[in-house]
């Protein structure tokens, strides 16, 4: 997608409870990685606004005169002063799955079924799964965080030969889980980068682009050849604005 004539400088548009947020915000950083499961993000309000709260909701949108893009779906993690700044960490359901105890005792069980189990004592009904169909003789875990109940059904998959198995969550904050050829992948516009006109800064296997919708996994083309993203950091402040975007060949 080639958008570059008509981009402006980029406005950030944020809601928090459902409702937009009036006074704009001083930063938003955004950071996901294709070997970690949650997105790091970070919002940046003066002290003294009061804006959010640990729980609340919260979406995170970037326009550029007609185009808008959604950046972030989750909830406010933690809100701290920090001298003449009020930090906002979010999170997206990640948190869920790591705040979620369950014991795992399954015998000639289906991978898809201890998934699911897992997903539904966590609380997350939003999905997008391929998972193989191949039962798996005995699965049990101790107490531990429904997190690791995925990191362990990962591996016994391994054990069955299945392999490439990822889980994350998207801008909507739908649970992702499969391989780079179906759902374990981040699906987005395609975007065409060009050294000398669209790429700020260009490093080895890395770029510097303007702040746009992009995560891990994500399909890009620079300078004529498809690579994919295996790591972003998106970073929006005044006119300080990019984004950064370590970049593999296609999987």
């Amino acid at each position: 997608m080639q958008l570059f004539e008509r981009l402006e400088h980029p406005v950030l548009h944020v809601s928090i409870g459902g409702s937009p947020v009036d006074r704009r915000p001083l930063s938003f950083q955004l950071i996901t990685d294709k070997g970690f499961p949650s997105a790091v993000a970070h919002l940046r309000f003066a002290s003294d606004s009061g804006i959010g709260n640990k729980g609340d909701k919260v979406t995170v949108n970037v326009s550029y005169s007609d185009y808008d893009a959604l950046l972030f779906t989750g909830e406010i993690y933690d809100a701290a002063i920090h001298g003449a700044y009020r930090n906002l960490a979010l999170t997206d359901g990640y948190k869920k799955l790591c705040d979620t105890n369950i014991v795992a005792a399954y015998r000639k069980e289906m991978a898809n079924i201890i998934l699911q189990d897992t997903l539904d004592a966590a609380g997350i009904s939003e999905t997008a799964i391929t998972c193989p169909e191949v039962e798996i003789a005995r699965f049990s875990t101790q107490e531990i965080p429904a997190e690791k109940v995925i990191v362990t059904l990962i591996k016994a998959l391994e054990e069955h030969g299945y392999t490439g198995f990822r889980f994350f969550f998207d801008d909507k904050n739908v649970f992702h889980f499969g391989t780079h050829e179906d759902t374990g992948k981040n699906e987005g516009e395609d975007f065409s980068f060009e050294t000398g006109r669209t790429i700020f800064k260009k490093d080895v296997g890395k770029i510097e682009v303007l702040p746009l919708p992009i995560r891990h996994t994500q399909d890009v083309t620079v300078d004529g050849v498809q690579l994919v993203t295996s790591r972003t950091d998106l970073y929006l402040s005044g006119r300080n604005s990019r984004l950064s975007l370590w970049l593999e060949e296609t999987e």
